[in-house]
């Protein structure tokens, strides 16, 4: 596996990933399940407060997160939307992005990841939390009017 930041080539196959969230349908609300078009995502490329890292097997990209610098000047950045084609997951994928995040992270001065999740995504947060990351609170009617979790990780 080899974990690298996409360029606009990438949008195509980053918008087939994203549509593993598809399978998280009756799980979490419609609104956040809908992956984001190929457009989007290359006009996101272009835009310099999100950095997309993909996950890529044998020539394909496997999963797929990006990073929003928004907040780089306060020494804080958040993960976003990382999923993993099903055939792929709990093979250290996951932790392969958010290691490279974390690189990136303190090669830029950052002194916190933080992230959203939503508590249904169980696998996910076992993940975060062997990766480091701590549950830092709920925040209410997040997203969709649906509770969301607020993880963050200090380096």
């Amino acid at each position: 596996m080899k974990v690298r930041f996409a360029d606009e080539n990438d949008a195509g196959e980053i918008s087939k990933v994203y549509e593993e969230w598809y399978s998280f349908k009756g799980i979490l609300p419609d609104e956040m399940i809908i992956p984001e078009s190929k457009e989007k995502i290359s006009s996101n490329i272009l835009n310099k407060n999100r950095k997309y890292l993909v996950a890529v097997v044998d020539n394909q990209i496997v999963g797929v997160c990006y990073i929003d610098t928004s907040f780089i000047k306060l020494q804080n950045i958040r993960l976003g939307n990382m999923i993993i084609k099903e055939k792929y997951r709990r093979r250290g994928i996951a932790s392969g992005l958010i290691s490279k995040i974390k690189e990136f992270a303190l090669k830029n001065n950052v002194k916190k990841i933080w992230l959203w999740t939503q508590e249904e995504l169980t696998d996910a947060i076992k993940c975060y939390e062997k990766n480091g990351f701590k549950l830092e609170g709920k925040q209410k009617s997040q997203f969709c009017g649906k509770d969301a979790l607020l993880y963050g990780l200090v380096l």
